[in-house]
């Protein structure tokens, strides 16, 4: 019996101590422990394994159970490390999973300023009492720092918002094993942020051996708002971030602009090329029964300043109207004329007669940017474009309406579905971003590509009217600053990956549209013989226009083919004029 008593003794304090120990966990309060695995990938990319065991926590997590990651600005606050605050530092992170007590939990993820914090199970309960255990697996993109020399990890692993103290932390940092492990530097730390909250004397600070290779750390009794963090450095050359970097998470979004780029190229090949122009003739006169107007509008595509000045020249010609240049301005009077010749005028030309002197017999025209000008003359163009497609647009044009339409249909569905489901830092007003940036800038891209380029090359043919177009490129430059600083929003609160789809949408759309134009058989017949009319007025008619027509004289003799040559931009003086009274705002394209 003697023989025995000392394993006796030994074995009842070793019952005693485990009894102590257990009623020591199970009466804290607070992170009874907390174990982060941070594994560096080749990439540059981590995977993080945090496991969290709380007890009696219910003081601390009266709206449910929440973690704040370590990736936010507040809890990666080392400017030796991370360089300068900044509100958005790029990291980016990933939830792959998350379970509570050995099972799968639902969680919500915060947004904006709180884009780094998970609610865990139910939220707005206070946490039940006891003992629970968390486990959290997510990615990391963005947090290392790679430089020609030495890369470097900094890893705060705990974080410091947090009210909660902890009785154990581990920190264990993976390293790819091709690093050798003598060329790895580490400088851990426990305490509050900046000089706030130095560690305490009872908060103990090791490093554990690991067999694996990694670096760990063990830290015990972290006060609230402390947290145990550790910068890593290592040589470069192993760490090889990929060259489209900000495609690594979200590439399946480049699906959406791939298969819109898809649909307009197959939608091409079934088209087909329209038919070729002929031989250039010269003709002598225009195309038969086709104005000077409905001339642009097959040659060019479009209905702008240059078609509403053709029209004003043709009704002059045809003895309808009188116009008197006067300081600038054009003064139009209504001429009581031939019936027959009113008869005669063409569909475009009669509309915009009527709507000239509908209040008064004269009218001044002005090249002012007012208002009640910009509806005025917009309404003169918009009048003469919806007579001319209806008149030709069926017969000398193949536009494919359906198929854009169906292009750009599917354009804000796929958009409107990315921008719903997005994650990231800040999703709020993604829907509504994303819509205004497709909307605006598909509108604009179209006013461009398809007419304000037109203005800009009559004004520099001309030489002069180019300051008439600032307000309407200031107007256009004031609208691409805003859909920028939209995009960087969107590249901030989501990713940079999102903003580019959305930007790749945008240019597919804009730049396929004109490729799919078409001119019918009949269309490109009449557009060879506009060529060739053209041809004629360049060679013959050229010097008799500028004498009869100069910017500064009233036209009293009008040349017949005058309406035509301001149609076609033969450069001639007069029509130059009066075209740029028209700014490059009142223009409309065919398509």
């Amino acid at each position: 019996m003697r023989r025995h008593t000392p394993i006796l003794v030994i074995l009842f304090v070793g019952l005693c101590l485990c009894r102590a120990v257990s009623a020591d966990t199970s009466t804290y309060s607070g992170i009874t422990f907390f174990r982060s695995d941070v594994t560096v990938k080749p990439d540059a990319t981590l995977e993080v394994r945090e496991e969290i065991a709380v007890s009696n926590a219910a003081s601390f997590y009266k709206y449910g159970f929440r973690r704040d990651l370590p990736i936010s600005p507040l809890e990666r606050w080392e400017v030796r490390y991370v360089g300068p605050y900044r509100r958005d530092n790029g990291v980016r992170f990933k939830v792959l999973e998350v379970t509570e007590d050995g099972a799968p939990v639902p969680y919500e993820q915060g947004t904006g300023f709180g884009y780094a914090q998970l609610f865990i199970g139910q939220r707005g309960m206070p946490l039940d009492p006891g003992e629970h255990r968390y486990v959290i697996r997510y990615t990391v993109d963005f947090a290392l720092n790679v430089g020609p020399a030495r890369d470097m990890l900094y890893w705060n692993a705990i974080g410091n918002e947090r009210n909660a103290p902890v009785a154990e932390a581990i920190l264990a940092v993976h390293l790819p094993a091709a690093i050798p492990g003598e060329s790895v530097e580490a400088e851990p730390r426990v305490g509050g942020r900046g000089g706030s909250l130095p560690r305490q004397p009872e908060t103990v600070l090791e490093r554990l051996e690991d067999p694996s290779g990694a670096i760990v750390y063990r830290t015990t009794n972290v006060s609230p708002r402390q947290s145990l963090s550790l910068a890593v450095t290592w040589p470069s050359g192993y760490i090889h971030p990929p060259k489209l970097r900000i495609f690594v998470r979200d590439y399946w979004m480049l699906a959406a602009p791939a298969l819109l780029f898809l649909f307009y190229f197959f939608a091409w090949l079934r088209i087909r090329p329209g038919p070729r122009p002929g031989p250039l003739v010269t003709r002598y006169e225009p195309p038969e029964g086709l104005s000077p107007a409905g001339a642009r509008y097959i040659a060019t595509g479009t209905t702008d300043g240059h078609s509403f000045a053709a029209v004003i020249a043709d009704l002059a010609v045809n003895k309808c109207i009188r116009v008197e240049p006067i300081n600038g301005k054009y003064k139009l009077s209504r001429l009581l004329g031939d019936r027959a010749a009113e008869e005669a005028l063409a569909p475009e030309e009669k509309r915009v007669l009527a709507s000239l002197f509908e209040d008064e017999p004269t009218v001044a025209l002005s090249p002012a940017m007012d208002q009640r000008n910009t509806n005025q003359n917009a309404r003169y163009i918009s009048q003469i474009h919806e007579e001319l497609n209806k008149q030709l647009g069926q017969k000398y044009l193949t536009r494919h309406f359906g198929v854009i339409a169906l292009a750009v249909l599917a354009t804000f569905v796929s958009a409107l579905l990315l921008a719903a489901t997005a994650q990231g830092r800040d999703t709020t007003g993604a829907v509504f971003l994303t819509m205004w940036i497709l909307f605006v800038g598909l509108t604009l891209g179209l006013m461009i590509e398809m007419t304000f380029a037109s203005a800009w090359k009559s004004a520099i043919r001309a030489g002069t009217g180019w300051v008439k177009l600032l307000p309407g490129l200031g107007t256009m430059a004031l609208f691409v600053g805003v859909i920028a600083f939209m995009l960087r929003k969107l590249a901030a609160g989501i990713s940079p990956s999102f903003a580019f789809v959305v930007v790749a949408l945008l240019l597919i759309n804009l730049g396929w549209g004109p490729w799919l134009k078409r001119k019918s058989p009949l269309g490109q017949q009449v557009t060879d013989q506009i060529a060739g009319f053209r041809q004629f007025l360049q060679k013959v008619e050229q010097g008799q226009l500028d004498r009869l027509n100069s910017a500064e004289q009233t036209p009293q003799e009008l040349d017949r083919f005058l309406p035509y040559a301001i149609a076609l931009e033969v450069k001639e003086a007069w029509g130059d004029h009066l075209a740029q009274a028209m700014p490059a705002y009142a223009v409309v394209a065919e398509n």
